[in-house]
């Protein structure tokens, strides 16, 4: 587990919860432009940390449904909004377009709002992961094509038929490399604390219930946590490529236990960035009352496999990744799609599949 062997990359420890893919390339440097290449090739640098970080305890248990369910976003919608931005003005509650930073008692966390109507969804991005991940396109570990803004986004497409928020959780970096807009808070954090922050978040900026959850990575297991903590706010949870307390049964107790030593290296030699604290969130969610039944859930599983575990190997532990996958399935007796055509960032790579769920759990999308 090459935690502390990869610390002195560029960027390292910035985004936690990218994984490298098995097909990662590196762009050959331009010449007419050295900068652009740096800043990709650290970039994805950043992103693969996710490996040990986010992927870290639990990041990437994923299940999923059935890929055609319900309909899609309807022809005659309106133009969606412009992907998650930066803002520093204090957010301002109500309709339409909105963003800023909203007070939780001491400390500030950067919220995004647009579209109008409900459910409204709540976007919970991976370990490190900042907001604006949902209004990407592409594979953002891919240095030769990174991802890039689009309105084909999920979160554009969602603002087309329903409320969509994301926000920023402490110690997160955005897409183009500029740290996070919430307060940092001493790491490590837990999933318990990140549900209550988000909590706090959505009360105070006066967000309606109820909400679908979108969470991905280390983001499912959180809003699995803020599901099973606020079930009366819950109306439907969708877990993309989802963390879960399911790999620690899936892998063998070395492997487990070496890639929590790593992790806890990496998040010590990373202070300021975002670092979960896998164990202690898995023994609290065990200890938490299970998901009240008639609350929809879809689990979404990357078919292409990736280096969560961080050791240049992307398929040496992949079957453990999948049984992790389907035990939470099964914990859930939810739908668990298999197919996705994507590594770990299946929204980003696949966003149609992946709005095609939210629909699902918007009544008259």
């Amino acid at each position: 587990m090459a935690a502390q062997a990869r610390s002195t990359e560029p960027g390292w420890g910035k985004r936690m919860d990218a994984i490298r893919p098995h097909d990662v390339t590196t762009p050959s440097p331009d010449p007419t432009n050295p900068g652009v290449h740096r800043d990709r090739e650290q970039r994805v640098n950043r992103l693969a940390f996710a490996g040990v970080l986010a992927a870290a305890g639990i990041l990437l248990a994923a299940c999923a449904g059935p890929t055609g369910t319900a309909g899609s976003p309807s022809d005659g919608a309106t133009t969606p909004a412009e992907p998650p931005s930066s803002g520093s003005a204090a957010f301002v509650p109500g309709d339409g377009d909105r963003s800023g930073l909203v007070d939780i008692g001491g400390r500030e966390v950067y919220v995004e709002c647009a579209g109008s109507g409900g459910p409204t969804v709540v976007f919970i991005s991976g370990a490190g992961v900042a907001a604006d991940n949902w209004g990407y396109v592409g594979d953002p570990t891919d240095a030769s094509a990174p991802a890039t803004p689009d309105p084909s986004a999920v979160f554009p497409e969602t603002t087309r038929f329903t409320t969509a928020c994301a926000y920023d959780r402490p110690g997160t970096g955005q897409m183009e490399g500029a740290d996070g807009r919430s307060t940092t808070v001493p790491q490590p954090t837990t999933t318990q604390a990140d549900a209550a922050d988000l909590h706090a978040v959505l009360a105070n900026a006066e967000v309606p219930t109820p909400y679908v959850l979108v969470g991905h990575s280390l983001g499912g297991m959180i809003a699995t946590t803020y599901a099973r903590t606020y079930p009366d706010e819950v109306s439907g949870l969708i877990l993309v490529d989802p963390g879960s307390q399911y790999l620690q049964t899936a892998l063998p107790p070395d492997v487990w236990a070496k890639w929590m030593e790593d992790a806890a290296a990496a998040g010590a030699a990373n202070p300021e960035s975002e670092s979960p604290d896998y164990p202690a969130s898995i023994a609290a969610l065990e200890a938490t009352p299970p998901l009240p039944a008639g609350i929809p859930v879809v689990v979404l599983s990357a078919d292409r496999p990736f280096d969560y575990l961080g050791i240049g190997d992307a398929d040496a532990y992949w079957p453990n990744w999948l049984e992790a996958a389907s035990l939470l399935a099964a914990s859930f007796g939810a739908p668990h799609v298999t197919e996705t055509g994507s590594a770990h960032f299946v929204a980003n790579e696949n966003p149609a599949l992946v709005v095609d769920q939210i629909c699902a759990m918007v009544p008259g999308c």
